[in-house]
């Protein structure tokens, strides 16, 4: 975790790449940001105020589409876009999308958190945010979500590839949810195919480590025909199959990368992540990388020494 502390009007210029400072009083001005970095999402805990002050998404460095998640966690602030506002209480949130810029409005001083996350990852799963300024409405889901992005933040530890991972994929399914309860999408293709999607998607990072799951074994879960079970991923960009062997893959490759596993043989890994043979994991391996498991772990240590 990085933190940032700003304060006063040697503060707001440290600030102005990212922040255009609308009213505010230099001499009371302060901001403090807590930043870590998971995998494809960048999470911030921001304490700020007073004053108002425009906010670009892009503004941090990102080099491919976001959608932010913005969650109020103490003090009040309001979001102006265009002809829309909304006034942010604690257990309230928005939906932010791309390189819009927001007019935030601070009386005294607020604690908020960012999620910035990609794009890509929600379309995954069919979902295409439709709004650039979508309020989050209270719900058990978002004060829960909140709650542990707020624990995950304050006791913060580097982690290794594989528990990372498994971190970033929890994630990934809450924020999805969270775009579902609140209605903040387009699903591309027939909506109802979503929240099914999601359903087996979850069950397939829960189970991608079993070696009999696979595209018939999923459709007998659910209860319909594999053809059924396609049409669920149609417009996703994936398909089950696909999904299972990216869950396989992406944990093969942390597992193989981790320095805290390299007391695992390469048969080990392949069994953890569901390959029927080291000669499976071996093929889809090279495939994705060029290399060949032991290479990818040898260049995973010398990374980390």
């Amino acid at each position: 975790m990085t933190t940032l502390r700003l304060h006063g009007p040697t503060g707001m210029h440290e600030a102005s790449a990212a922040i255009r400072f609308i009213d505010v009083d230099p001499e009371r001005f302060s901001m403090t940001v807590d930043t870590v970095m998971l995998g494809d999402y960048i999470v911030h805990r921001n304490t700020v105020g007073p004053g108002v002050f425009d906010v670009a998404a892009d503004s941090y460095g990102l080099d491919e589409p976001v959608a932010t998640i913005v969650m109020l966690i103490d003090g009040a602030a309001t979001l102006t876009h265009a002809q829309q506002q909304l006034d942010l209480q604690p257990g309230t949130g928005t939906l932010t999308i791309g390189s819009e810029t927001y007019r935030t409005s601070v009386a005294e001083r607020a604690t908020y958190l960012y999620v910035f996350v990609p794009v890509r990852a929600l379309r995954r799963m069919g979902i295409t945010p439709t709004t650039p300024l979508g309020p989050l409405a209270p719900s058990p889901l978002l004060r829960g979500s909140a709650a542990f992005l707020v624990e995950v933040i304050s006791s913060f530890e580097p982690i290794g590839g594989a528990a990372q991972l498994r971190l970033c994929r929890v994630i990934d399914t809450m924020l999805a949810c969270l775009y579902l309860e609140n209605d903040l999408f387009r699903a591309d293709g027939d909506a109802g195919r979503v929240p099914m999607r999601l359903r087996i998607i979850e069950h397939i990072a829960a189970s991608f480590a079993e070696r009999e799951l696979r595209p018939e074994t999923l459709a007998r879960r659910f209860n319909m025909s594999t053809r059924s079970l396609q049409r669920v991923f149609e417009g996703s960009g994936t398909s089950a199959a696909g999904e299972i062997a990216e869950r396989r893959l992406e944990l093969a490759l942390a597992l193989l990368s981790d320095p805290d596993h390299r007391g695992l043989s390469i048969a080990e890994v392949a069994t953890r992540c569901g390959y029927h043979s080291q000669a499976h994991l071996r093929r889809a391996v090279v495939a994705a990388t060029g290399l060949s498991p032991s290479q990818v772990r040898e260049r995973g240590e010398n990374d980390g020494r």
